[in-house]
């Protein structure tokens, strides 16, 4: 059996785990999966005391405290299993956290590997049946388990806190992307949206580096939309507010991403910072034009932009442009592709002054 040398955690990995079904048999590179999200965790809260400049904690501060201080517990529980359980270590986790635990190894190792990029999805206005921007979206390519979806690896690295270093790697991808579709087709007038997770907002410095990012890669600040999800402004309330008010002072856009799928109040719509709302693509799916046709008057009336999302059939797109809708995203336009195929689409867009569409689509899985 291959022991776990710490100096080369990739090596040992490869020689001792099948990544499909990792059996963990080694204890010690049980151990070395179990310790590295609680001391992520650990790290964390004292970065984040590093912080306070008064010494008192903020909420998200005490509860980021207390995360850790529970990590610690978890630890320590961990030390008296293997010193005084009889038993084979398997027992003590299920194979979902155990699969859990392999790829929070392999998330460290595809961060320092390159293996994360983004695709793009087309945004675009009927009106003119024009592209006028993409949403960017994170992806895993995985060496043995091939794409990995966001909605695995980004709890995952928010787990693990990795989720600042590598927001900020796809913030500067899409921007630097963006700069180059802009140079090539000026008349586009092409914007990008990129998401921020709860974690990211935050982050004490993330205006600055948003504002830092947009600057080194000389986009106009209108040109970049972040989309926040609602569930997002209920964990993070006063920090996020504050974090979007500043944000759009720059002149940045703030999208709503999947509305009507929180906990938002819709009382509350008005008096939030947002410029546009994304329907979430289970109206579309579930053929729920009803609510579809409440939003869109809620958001004419406070003035907001709407881009709904999943649109995958010209039925779709008929019934949503009969509702009044102009922006839209979909597999009936595009599934996400990559910045060469959306530089593609971008001068096709160029040469015939619009863009046409197959009157009907698959959705791509």
């Amino acid at each position: 059996m291959a022991y776990f040398d710490p100096a080369r955690p990739s090596e040992t990995l490869c020689a001792i785990a099948d990544c499909s079904t990792p059996p963990f048999d080694d204890i010690s590179l049980l151990i070395c999966h179990e310790l590295r999200t609680p001391l992520a965790s650990i790290q964390g809260a004292l970065k984040l005391l590093g912080y306070q400049q008064s010494g008192s904690l903020s909420d998200d501060g005490q509860k980021l405290l207390t995360i850790a201080i529970n990590n610690a517990d978890r630890l320590t529980r961990l030390a008296n299993a293997l010193e005084h359980q009889p038993t084979p270590l398997m027992t003590l986790l299920s194979s979902a956290e155990l699969e859990r635990l392999q790829l929070e190894n392999d998330l460290h190792q595809a961060m320092e590997q390159g293996a994360f990029y983004l695709a793009y999805q087309p945004i675009v206005a009927m009106e003119h049946s024009c592209i006028v921007g993409v949403e960017a979206l994170a992806r895993w390519r995985h060496s043995q388990r091939g794409d990995i979806s966001p909605e695995v690896f980004i709890p995952l690295a928010e787990k693990a806190g990795l989720i600042d270093t590598l927001g900020l790697f796809f913030l500067d991808q899409a921007c630097q992307q963006l700069r180059q579709w802009q140079l090539q087709f000026p008349a586009a007038a092409l914007s990008v949206s990129v998401n921020l997770s709860a974690v990211q907002l935050r982050h004490p410095q993330l205006v600055e580096r948003v504002s830092e990012t947009v600057k080194r890669h000389h986009i106009a600040p209108s040109s970049l939309k972040l989309e926040v999800t609602e569930s997002a402004l209920i964990e993070n309330k006063e920090l996020a507010l504050a974090a979007l008010v500043e944000l759009r002072q720059l002149g940045i856009q703030l999208y709503i991403d999947d509305f009507g799928t929180g906990y938002s109040s819709l009382g509350r719509l008005q008096d939030l910072p947002f410029d546009t709302l994304k329907i979430d693509r289970s109206f579309i799916r579930n053929k729920n034009w009803a609510m579809s046709e409440a939003i869109f008057m809620l958001a004419e009336r406070l003035q907001l932009d709407v881009i709904v999302e999943g649109v995958e059939t010209l039925a779709d797109l008929t019934v949503l442009r009969e509702l009044g809708y102009n922006k839209m995203q979909g597999y009936y336009f595009s599934q996400p592709i990559d910045s060469v195929e959306v530089a593609y689409l971008l001068m096709r867009q160029a040469l015939e002054g619009r863009l046409s569409f197959a009157p009907e689509r698959s959705p791509v899985a």
